[in-house]
């Protein structure tokens, strides 16, 4: 299993039927079978995001340096800044790829009610990734800085 990480979300690889279903009705409710499917999903996903995540937060701090650096390196900071870009970009595939895969596991009247309510959870799952800083004012910050609070 991979190491622990940070991550808003009470979610555990263990996760039963109480946690999934909270609040949901019962006619959309998640099988036992689809519960340990999306789990497994998940569990894979952050271990895939792992290592991405830990280069993306060495990264930021080298970034933060590079960009305060009296004798400011412009090559290093766009340089970092691009990679920190496509780092970005890998999570989010892998957010993307995930979310695809449990959507096939869902009927058609669980697609709609989840979809319909705005029940995102495979995105909540990733709420310190998404929603990290949100007082953040301009786009360069949210997406350089997004995850700041949670490391």
């Amino acid at each position: 299993m991979a190491q622990p990480h940070c991550c808003n979300s009470n979610w555990s690889v263990n996760a039963n039927a109480q946690w999934w279903n909270n609040n949901t009705p019962a006619e959309y409710a998640l099988s036992a079978e689809q519960i340990t499917e999306i789990n497994e999903l998940r569990k894979n996903s952050y271990e895939k995001k792992l290592p991405i995540e830990n280069e993306l937060r060495s990264l930021r701090m080298e970034y933060r340096a590079a960009n305060s650096n009296p004798e400011l390196d412009v090559k290093k900071v766009k340089s970092l800044r691009s990679t920190i870009r496509d780092k970005e970009e890998k999570i989010e595939d892998i957010n993307l790829e995930t979310k695809v895969q449990v959507k096939k596991l869902l009927t058609e009247k669980q697609l709609t009610y989840f979809n319909n309510n705005n029940y995102n959870w495979w995105d909540m799952s990733e709420n310190c990734w998404h929603a990290g800083n949100m007082g953040m004012n301009s786009r360069k910050q949210m997406m350089m800085s997004r995850r700041s609070n949670c490391w």
